[in-house]
């Protein structure tokens, strides 16, 4: 029996895991408090289930090997698509925009999954040919296009930015020509920029973010209540009616969980979350320098730069930095298929933390490259060849 659990147990990340505790505890009681006075213990418990079965999903995605990822990468990706582009046909019609299945289910969550391992498989294999237009950038550049353009049809704008923000942050690591990608990152924004202005929904929030620049008495009503439910916290213990006017802001308990947060635990509360979300992408990127291969380093890239990016999205929504966007905390807001993606997110990590090396590569760097057109971080696969049965061999 010790040998079976020394054996599970071997490939855990305490730091990493530790640090995912701490979330989701502290994520159930506020989703909790935030939804109690209008739904009871409903949505709490639905959260509960949510992350039984994310862990559950992230213990299996942990026990797969790197390999099997790679092999499964064009699948998982076909799956995405059809997800993204059947919700535009069969999803559910909410608010206008249809984004989901039976109400929880989102295609665009698993897209982030899709794109974190089909686009660090597929610029593990181009090696130096990366920086190359048309071996490179152009498919590289019509793959997202295709994605973040289902995304946006649903409409959903602020998905699409951390998905492509996901391909160009492995793609950029992996190797790419750094002019290549600032040309088509300005392309890419400014056509972003059309959208933004042809899409009436995404337009007002814009708009009236700008607006509350220029005079905070024009801010959208639910920004305005959110940040009141924040003024209102005074000393250890928050003032009663700021349970009572928590019921103003809606979608509380996911799109402005950091603003509850601020509600119950004040500026210290949200201090530790954003202290919590650095550690973890410190951790993370710790994994990605110490990968035991190329693909696995991506991969530990990509889901860092998912976690981290949406994290900021959220928290700048929260308190008016930027403008609405409807991301969900990672790990702490309420939501099931994004609470699944990301710690099926977490599983790959804690795969990849298991089979590195013991000692950190001492090139292991985020270097901008040198003129050999060479990947930005470590590639210990680099000069060998994968067999039939996905084992690397020398040449």
């Amino acid at each position: 029996m010790r040998n079976r659990v020394a054996a599970m147990t071997a490939q855990w990340d305490f730091p990493l895991l530790a640090i995912l505790a701490i979330m989701i505890a502290v994520g159930l009681v506020m989703v909790f408090s935030a939804s109690y006075f209008r739904f009871g213990v409903n949505y709490f418990l639905r959260q509960i289930a949510w992350v039984g079965a994310g862990l559950l999903v992230m213990f299996i995605t942990a026990r797969i090997p790197p390999h099997w990822w790679e092999r499964l990468a064009i699948p998982i990706m076909i799956v995405a698509l059809i997800g993204l582009a059947g919700v535009l046909l069969f999803g559910d019609d909410r608010f206008g925009a249809r984004r989901t299945f039976f109400g929880s289910i989102q295609p665009s969550e698993l897209a982030k999954l899709a794109v974190v391992i089909y686009v660090s498989t597929w610029v593990a294999s181009k090696g130096r040919l990366l920086a190359d237009m048309r071996g490179g950038l152009i498919p590289f550049a019509i793959l997202m296009g295709l994605v973040a353009s289902l995304i946006v049809l649903e409409p959903n704008f602020s998905t699409a930015i951390v998905v492509l923000t996901i391909g160009i942050a492995i793609f950029f690591v992996g190797g790419a020509d750094i002019k290549q990608l600032l040309l088509v990152g300005v392309i890419g924004i400014l056509m972003f920029a059309l959208l933004l202005w042809q899409s009436p929904h995404a337009f007002d929030r814009i708009k009236g973010w700008w607006d509350m620049l220029a005079d905070p008495t024009l801010a959208p009503e639910n920004i305005r209540h959110a940040i009141e439910l924040m003024r209102r916290r005074d000393g250890l213990i928050p003032d009663s009616s700021v349970w009572s006017q928590k019921l103003s802001v809606a979608l509380l308990w996911s799109d402005y969980l950091f603003a509850n947060i601020g509600a119950d635990l004040g500026l210290i509360g949200q201090l530790a979350v954003i202290i919590l979300y650095a550690g973890l992408g410190y951790r993370c990127l710790g994994i990605a320098l110490n990968a035991a291969d190329h693909f696995s380093a991506l991969v530990a890239i990509g889901v860092t730069t998912w976690i981290l990016v949406q994290a900021i999205m959220h928290i700048g929504t929260s308190i008016a930095l930027i403008p609405a966007t409807g991301q969900p905390l990672p790990f702490m807001s309420y939501g099931g298929s994004a609470m699944v993606a990301s710690l099926a997110g977490i599983g790959l990590l804690l795969g990849i933390a298991h089979r590195s090396s013991e000692k950190k590569s001492v090139y292991a760097s985020f270097a901008l490259g040198g003129r050999d057109r060479g990947t930005r971080i470590p590639d210990p696969g680099r000069g060998r060849r994968v067999d039939k049965d996905g084992r690397r061999r020398g040449r």
